[in-house]
């Protein structure tokens, strides 16, 4: 576990890929909650045209999950941000700003290189292949 206070850019880019992963794992009932309930935060300015195009979205306005979700979840994934929560309070955007989260987590998870399959993982598709 990274220190927040010691080596806080390394920190955050962990921070990045917890919430990341927490998001692909259960990416099918968030969208279905945040699309149910309305609540996507819109005001995503981090991603430029050109850029969204590359990845294959026209007309595309990036959203995340709102601020207290993100909280929530980040709470229980990295001990250290209750603390940092507590005795800190601000406007929630202003965390997800700094601890660098204010992101669409579609792009991002776009974005992110394929995971080289582990020799395991490659064993179990071709077993279950061969189970159909």
């Amino acid at each position: 576990m990274i220190n927040i206070t010691e080596r806080p850019e390394e920190f955050k880019a962990e921070l990045k890929d917890k919430w990341l992963n927490y998001y692909e794992a259960n990416r099918n009932w968030l969208q279905a909650l945040t699309d149910r309930s309305g609540s996507w935060y819109q005001n995503i300015h981090s991603y430029e045209d050109e850029e969204l195009e590359q990845l294959g979205y026209s007309n595309y306005s990036p959203r995340r999950p709102n601020d207290c979700f993100i909280f929530g979840v980040l709470s229980i994934l990295e001990p250290q941000l209750k603390g940092l929560f507590a005795f800190a309070p601000e406007s929630p955007s202003n965390y997800i700003d700094r601890l660098g989260l204010d992101f669409d987590p579609e792009i991002e998870l776009k974005k992110r290189p394929e995971k080289e399959k582990t020799a395991a993982e490659y064993l179990d598709k071709i077993r279950e292949e061969i189970r159909t």
